[in-house]
């Protein structure tokens, strides 16, 4: 057992990525605990009060709940709480919510990246892909806090829960949060409402399905700068899945047209090492007419070879200005 586990009294000391709560045999769980012994580890027996009075709180939050996936604040924590229901018994799935927005830099995004993320007139889909518990919805925040604060405008949410702390004023920007309900169509229709609101930033927070894919790449086709997380193991991987959730509603060389109009661009990124850095690879649309054709003809195989071209037009741009 760990130095964390044995000293801590409640569940707001530890550092996990999701704690598994309530199984009636297996017990209670967390997962990725930096230098356990175990993956998951058991909890320990200092945090069983602690853990009986959370897992009475999600009861209650599930039994109001009517959307299955639900936000829930506890001893001054907020947790995104999914349910499962196991062979065994309810389980409840948290993992810790951000807690407040950093800076692109804050969170070890590559510096060379920060310029095309943030240049001002982007127009269409910006994906952050990654797999689980790789800080893509921490990013996309930092996104949006970051071009509000520096140019102004609108930006308007759409979250299954609400998770980032975003609403309010940063810089000359606002941002206002909404919950996308899987009662009133969840983030499909929550963009068909976004889009009529005259935001300047559509924010969804995950897309999931084909529906939504197909809606996000519209609004980016009209005009709009939509930021969105993806699960994908690259960007080559987020490509392929935008177009099969695209071709539910299209043929494949309509979908592969959407996609190449709709996007702006990709980052995947992952955390490595111990402690967890940040790496990621980034490819951009904007002014990329080779990668657009590509994607429009479907060759995403031949997309490797552009993606570090770019990198290392950005690498040789980023030492230029550091001489001047």
């Amino acid at each position: 057992m760990t130095t964390q586990m044995l000293e801590a009294t409640c569940v707001r000391e530890m550092t996990f990525a999701d704690l598994y709560l309530g199984h009636p045999s297996l017990g209670n769980r967390f997962s990725a605990v930096p230098k356990a012994p175990a993956d998951p580890v058991l909890a320990s027996p200092s945090l069983d009060a602690d853990l009986k009075t959370l897992y009475e709180r999600c009861i209650e939050a599930h039994q109001s709940s009517r959307d299955g996936d639900f936000k829930l604040v506890y001893d001054g924590v907020s947790y995104r709480v999914a349910i499962m229901q196991s062979m065994g018994g309810l389980v409840f799935v948290l993992r810790k919510m951000v807690s407040n927005i950093r800076s692109l830099h804050e969170l070890g995004v590559p510096a060379l990246y920060t310029q095309p993320l943030m240049q001002q007139n982007l127009r269409g889909l910006l994906l952050i892909a990654g797999t689980m518990n790789s800080g893509k919805t921490t990013t996309a925040g930092a996104i949006i806090a970051g071009r509000l604060a520096r140019y102004g405008g609108v930006a308007v949410t759409a979250e299954d829960p609400v998770e980032l702390p975003l609403e309010g004023e940063h810089g000359l920007g606002v941002c206002f949060q909404t919950h996308a309900s899987r009662e009133r169509g969840g983030f499909a229709e929550s963009c068909r409402s976004l889009v009529r609101w005259g935001a300047r930033i559509i924010y969804l927070g995950e897309i999931r399905d084909g529906e939504t894919a197909v809606e996000a790449l519209r609004a980016g086709v009209n005009g709009h700068l939509v930021i969105s997380t993806l699960h994908a193991e690259d960007i080559q991987t987020a490509l392929r899945r935008m177009l099969a959730m695209s071709a539910e509603h299209f043929d494949p060389a309509s979908a592969q047209s959407l996609l190449a109009d709709g996007l702006v661009g990709v980052m995947h990124q992952r955390l490595v090492g111990d402690p967890r850095r940040l790496e990621a690879d980034l490819l951009m649309l904007s002014d990329a007419p080779s990668a657009t054709s590509m994607i429009r003809e479907g060759k995403l195989e031949r997309l490797a070879s552009e993606i570090r071209l770019q990198q290392a037009r950005l690498i040789q741009a980023t030492a230029m200005s550091d001489q001047r």
